[in-house]
């Protein structure tokens, strides 16, 4: 009998996956996904972007804050 898996321990897992998808570089985080790489809210992030402080692309409908700002907020 298999023990109910819980949530966390779901989402542990895949973080600790490799992510097939994507055979380069990132292009760009998420809303969601910068907001907590940063540590701040989602509120905070589309204020950075209004007004101008932080960078985002549309790509097909979604908004992505490319990578190029990660390197240049936190200078890596």
């Amino acid at each position: 009998m298999k023990t109910p898996m819980l949530l966390g321990d779901r989402a542990a897992r895949r973080a600790q996956q490799p992510d097939s998808k994507t055979n380069g570089p990132r292009l760009g985080y998420k809303i969601s996904e910068w907001s907590k790489m940063t540590g701040t809210s989602r509120a905070t992030t589309w204020r950075a972007i209004k007004t101008g402080k932080l960078k985002a692309l549309n790509y097909f409908g979604i908004k992505l804050i490319p990578e190029s700002e990660r390197a240049r907020l936190f200078q890596l």
